[in-house]
């Protein structure tokens, strides 16, 4: 079973101010793999993940269309704090969870899309691996 604690919570949504890159990892329209970062990562249930993508017609938007799976990576360094992620990608459609997915993320990334023009994501985890930052190992499976 899945269960982020909330020190990972908090974690992830705090991300950006603490100068750490969540980085999500997927098959672009290509087929090809592709890594990117993004700073809208927030737990949005204890086994899921959300994120916002402010341009509709980018490479995560088709390329989970194509194949959902996701990877997702968060490193802090200076704690010594990994997190692997994995787990299946999809858009959201109700209004509701569009703002819900919105409203959870960092206000700075709120910032880049007031009109929220962008396109709300939702991880479904499936796997979440990693070491603590008080030296705790942990693996978690669906």
């Amino acid at each position: 079973m899945i269960t982020l604690t909330d020190d990972l919570k908090h974690r992830f949504v705090n991300a950006l101010t603490d100068g750490v890159a969540i980085v999500v990892g997927y098959v672009d329209r290509e087929g090809d793999p592709h890594v990117s970062p993004y700073g809208s990562v927030h737990a949005n249930a204890d086994d899921q993940l959300a994120l916002w993508v402010r341009n509709p017609q980018g490479d995560l938007i088709e390329g989970i269309a194509r194949n959902p799976k996701v990877a997702v990576f968060y490193a802090q360094l200076s704690s010594r704090t990994f997190v692997r992620m994995r787990g299946r990608a999809r858009v959201v459609g109700t209004d509701a969870e569009r703002a819900r997915v919105f409203e959870g993320m960092h206000a700075f990334e709120q910032r880049g899309d007031p009109e929220r023009k962008g396109v709300a994501i939702v991880i479904d985890l499936d796997r979440v691996e990693g070491r603590a930052a008080d030296g705790t190992m942990f693996s978690m499976t669906r």
